[in-house]
Order: structure tokens, then sequence, then C-alpha cells
């Protein structure tokens, strides 16, 4: 009995220590596949986080870009065409386009009112959706000469006419006003005031800009305006000849190697002269530029080795200031109508 039992137990004892080996093994590789698996979903949560972050940030730029969109797009009109002789006068702004709101109106009718009651002129501001493929000037001016703006004695009337969904405006005067507006001055308001808050759509701003540089413009003492004026004119004539003598110096240098000095360069000049005046460059100005292009073309400057490199529309037309209608009128009892004046198709249009 007892050596069966001394048998036996050596017998358990190599069981129970051979047993664990397998159960530890298993063990660690439940535990080397737990944390695989803890590894794989912790990888998985940052890529999901990663890709929703990205997706907001996509999302705010996709955002930021149509707010800027929408923010720098001209606003259009859905209001029908108006003819042009259907246009009620009645107010100092008329707005068929229903573009402005109610304080931006009240805004803009106080400064027109200012320039009225100071006796300076009587200007107006219509706003209309499109011209129906009629020409802005021909529009603006068959509503200035049918509203008869200003006094009959002065006609000192102003008119201007934007047409939203076209992206056009023109301003028209009355002979009264021609002096002290012309249409070089119009030319750089519209371009320079007007114009830039429309293409914004930013419409109520570019009226009030422009009617306060008119409004300059009206009080000013009429001598400093005309030698200002000059100096714009000669400062804009300098730059806009540059052009045209670049091209004169080489073209002249040419003719004059086929033809001589002299009578390439006398050709050359005419020409310069010619082409500068027609393409709107001052007379004087022109001449100057010319017997400078043409001393330089004879003494061969630009030849021989010695060559060195220099590196809007107005109104045009007229109508008459007669006609029915609107006479009389003003800005009194809360009424505002023509007085008569009349408009000789001065002014100045632009586009945005």
């Amino acid at each position: 009995m007892s050596v069966v039992l001394g048998v036996g137990v050596p017998a358990f004892a190599n069981n129970t220590a051979t047993a664990p080996a397998p159960n530890a093994q298993n063990t660690a590789i439940a535990t080397a596949d737990a944390q695989s698996e803890g590894q794989a979903v912790e990888n998985l949560i940052v890529l999901n986080e990663l890709n929703k972050a990205k997706n907001q940030a996509q999302a705010q730029q996709n955002q930021a870009q149509a707010d800027s969109q929408t923010q720098s797009a001209p606003r259009q009109s859905t209001a029908p065409a108006v003819s042009h002789d259907k246009l009620i006068l009645n107010n100092p702004v008329v707005d068929e386009a229903h573009i402005l709101t109610a304080s931006e109106k009240a805004h803009l009718e106080t400064q027109l009112r200012r320039i009225y009651d100071d006796g300076l002129a009587q200007m107006a501001v219509v706003i209309v959706p499109t011209t129906d493929g009629m020409d802005i000037f021909d529009y603006a001016i068959n509503v200035a000469n049918r509203w008869q703006l200003g006094q009959k004695d002065t006609d000192e009337g102003i008119l201007m006419a934007v047409a939203i969904n076209d992206r056009k405006l023109h301003i028209v005067t009355g002979y009264g006003v021609e002096g002290v507006l012309p249409d070089a001055s119009l030319n750089r308001i519209i371009r320079e005031d007007i114009t830039p808050s429309f293409k914004t759509g930013a419409y109520a701003q570019g009226i009030s800009a422009g009617i306060a540089r008119i409004d300059e413009r009206l009080r000013a003492d009429p001598e400093t305006l005309a030698r200002a004026d000059a100096q714009q004119v000669s400062a804009d004539e300098e730059i806009s000849v540059v052009p045209f003598f670049i091209f004169a110096m080489f073209f002249g240098t040419v003719l004059s190697g086929a033809l001589g000095r002299f009578l390439g360069a006398s050709v050359s000049t005419g020409g310069f002269v010619l082409l500068a005046t027609l393409f709107g460059v001052g007379l004087l100005t022109a001449i100057g530029a010319g017997i400078l292009l043409w001393i330089l073309l004879i003494l061969g400057v630009f030849s021989n080795g010695g060559r060195r490199g220099g590196g809007t529309y107005v109104g045009g037309g007229g109508f008459g200031g007669s006609g029915g209608g609107f006479g009389g009128g003003g800005f009194g009892s809360g009424g505002f109508g023509g007085g008569g004046g009349g408009f000789g198709g001065g002014g100045a249009g632009g586009s945005w």
C-alpha cells in the first residue's frame, strides 16, 4: 500500500509541475491580443478625431469663403424694369430698385435737401433695376429733361441715375453747373468715390460719397476750383502722353533710318502730335512733347548704339430745357418737383 502511494505521489507532483506552463502561455497570448485590440481601438478613435477636426476646419473654410463672396458680390434687384417716362419725381431719391433701407434713403435725402436749401443746386437720385436695353446716358438725360430739375433761369439741376443690375450709372448736369462740375471732375468722382463702393454692393455708401464730393465742389471758390482742375488735367495729360511718346520714339528711329533723320523725325513728330491729341492729350502738351521728340530724333539719340529705354466716358448729345411737367416745384411743402431747368448733355458715366 505504501508502495502504491509512493509511486502515486511523484506522478501527482509531476502533473502539478508541468500543468501551469500552457496556462501561462495562453494568458500571455490573451494579454497581447487584448493590448493589440486596445491599441487598435485607440488608433481608430484618434483617426476619427483627426477626421472630425479636418472636416470641421474644411466646413469653417467653406463658410468663410461663402461669407466673403456674399459680402463682396454686388447685390441685385428683383424689381421689374421701369420705363424712363413712367418715373415720378416726388422725392429727392427715387428708389425703384428697392435697394436702399429706410435709414439709407433718409440720409441721402438729407444730403440732397441741404444742397437745395443752401441754394447750390437741385439734385436728385434715381435708382432702377435696369434700363431694359436703353443706353444709360439716354435713360438719364430723358429723365432729367422730363423732370426739369433746377430753376428755369439758373439751370442748376443735377441727376444721378443708377441701374443696379446693368451695373451702370450716369450723372447729368444742367447748363448752370457745367462749369463747376465739368465732365472730367465727374469722371473722377465716379471712379474714385462711387464705383469702389458699388463693387462691394454698398450702394448707399457710394451714392452718399458721390453727393458729398459734388457738394464740396458746389461750395468751393470757383477760381480755386478752376486752378485745381487745371493742375489735375495737366497731371492726367502728362501721364497719358507717355505711351504715345514711347511708341513714336521707336517708330521714329526706324523711320529715320529709312528716310533720313530730318524727314523721319518730321513725319514721326507730326504723327505723334496728331494721334496724341485725337486720344485726348492736350494740344500744348502734345506739341511740347513733339518738339522734344523731334530734337532727340534729329540728334540720333535713339539710334547707333545710343538708344535709351523708356521704361469712363463723357456725356454727349443735347436736350433743351423746355417742355411740360413738374414746373415750379422744389422741396417745399413736402413735395419735390423740377422748376424748369435745362440740360445740355453734360456729365459723365461709369460702370462697376
